[in-house]
């Protein structure tokens, strides 16, 4: 009697903690300051649930990750605003953030249309004549 209360007890300890785990606020997507500029942050998630947070520019994104493996959430470097808005603490002024926009869901949305089509048809062999 004993073995199904302690199985019982431990199943109510771990419960909270995974789900916890699994429902912390995904960031994922494309951030930037204005949503018409090249530069700002891509935001995945990893396999343990964590963010990463990469900055990027029309030359693409930063590897390795500026950030790896933040909840953003609690993160002392962020500041969340809402869903679609987050800060990311300054380092040469105190107390003080960029503040940066959700434009994408998703993180792979910095490919430009453009340049990917270019190297599509450059890898594409040529039809003979």
């Amino acid at each position: 009697m004993r073995l199904p209360r302690l199985l019982l007890s431990l199943l109510i300890t771990i419960t909270p903690a995974v789900a916890a785990e699994t429902a912390a606020p995904d960031f994922s997507g494309a951030w930037k300051r204005d949503c018409a500029k090249t530069y700002g942050l891509k935001i995945w998630r990893n396999d343990d649930y964590q963010l990463s947070v990469a900055f990027c520019g029309p030359g693409g994104c930063g590897s390795p990750a500026l950030i790896a493996h933040t909840p953003i959430a609690g993160d002392p470097k962020f500041k969340v605003v809402s869903d679609a808005e987050i800060g990311l603490r300054r380092v040469d002024v105190a107390d003080a953030w960029l503040i940066y926009h959700r434009c994408s869901r998703d993180p792979d949305s910095w490919i430009d249309e453009s340049k990917a089509k270019g190297l599509r048809e450059a890898s594409s062999d040529p039809t003979p004549k």
